[in-house]
């Protein structure tokens, strides 16, 4: 008989572990031990799992700090299993999984990440068989951070949210999944190799101002964001990278010049913004803003915030935007 893989469950709160309050009631975080495995029956013929309690709370109080508690704990047991499954709420998932892939890097075991739309204990519940096909996900020779949900293992930090409603919640507009799991177990993309020895790099800017473009938005957002102590500016703009040509070319150059970077990415689920397609992406690449390719926003915010306290300057930023870390843009 094979030997069993050993996976660390860290759980972290969200809906898969939520009771209700009331009846119906709101949802909200719930105590959680071995009580989840008796949902998943058969899991521990499977592999040896251990639990620990990061925290408890929706994945909306989650920040930064709590990123970094992750994977420093990751990290500390790198050598104590075979892989890791947190257990995450859905609504900031993607943010926490970019984050994971920048600091996490040199990955050679898997670190899968997951949640449900309905609380593990409800009979209708999706939490069951995303508990148990993200765990044989952390068991496959795939050394890179996944976010789990439906039936597909999407790159960690290629994934976005696109339902509150639906059980395939998740999708990876420009990427195609890593795995699909329905009858068989289809691994569909190579995954990452590492070319390097396993680091922790920890470390995110807090001062990061996101702008959603909208016909008729105001520019003065720009100078106010400059005037508010921002370290860096992402433009949800149009299209291909789009903006605006009457004042918002400016309104980047003064921001560039004031050493703070601008990052464009596209509002358009799917494609990549490419600045100098049109005129309103041209103008932005002249005033001096980056392109965030066909990354999508929680990843380009993300490695945004991760960058920025370590570079100097915007020169430098501007060097590091244009490695790709851990495959969150398109070749």
């Amino acid at each position: 008989m094979a030997t069993k893989k050993k996976l660390l469950f860290i759980h972290t709160g969200g809906t898969l572990g939520m009771t209700s309050v009331g009846n119906p009631g709101p949802l909200c975080p719930s105590e959680y031990a071995e009580n989840l495995l008796p949902y998943v029956r058969g899991l521990e013929e499977r592999v040896d799992i251990e639990g620990r309690l990061l925290s408890n709370l929706d994945s909306t109080d989650l920040t930064p700090y709590h990123w970094e508690k992750m994977a420093q704990l990751i990290t500390d047991e790198m050598d104590n299993f075979d892989g890791f499954l947190i257990l995450h709420g859905t609504d900031t998932m993607a943010y926490t999984a970019s984050a994971l892939s920048f600091m996490l890097q040199g990955l050679k075991k898997p670190v899968v990440i997951t949640g449900s739309q309905r609380p593990v204990a409800n009979p209708r519940t999706d939490a069951r068989n995303n508990l148990i096909h993200s765990t044989i996900c952390a068991t496959l020779p795939i050394p890179e951070v996944g976010l789990y949900f439906g039936s597909h293992l999407f790159r960690g930090n290629c994934a976005t949210k696109v339902s509150i409603q639906a059980y395939e919640a998740f999708e990876s507009p420009n990427r195609l999944p890593l795995v699909r799991i329905g009858v068989d177990i289809e691994k569909v993309t190579p995954s990452l190799v590492a070319d390097s020895d396993f680091t922790l790099q920890k470390g995110f800017s807090r001062r990061v101002t996101v702008i959603q473009l909208y016909p008729g938005v105001w520019a003065g957002q720009l100078r106010a964001a400059i005037d508010s102590g921002a370290e860096g500016i992402v433009l949800v703009a149009f299209g291909a990278g789009n903006i605006p040509l009457k004042e918002w070319p400016l309104g980047i150059e003064a921001a560039t010049a004031a050493g703070i970077p601008v990052v464009i990415c596209t509002q358009s689920l799917e494609g990549r913004a490419v600045l100098g397609r049109y005129s309103g992406g041209a103008a932005a690449k002249k005033a001096g803003a980056l392109c965030a390719g066909a990354m999508t926003r929680e990843s380009a915010i993300v490695k945004m915030m991760f960058l920025l306290p370590k570079s100097r300057n915007i020169e430098e930023f501007r060097k590091a935007w244009a490695v790709i870390i851990a495959g969150e843009d398109k070749p």
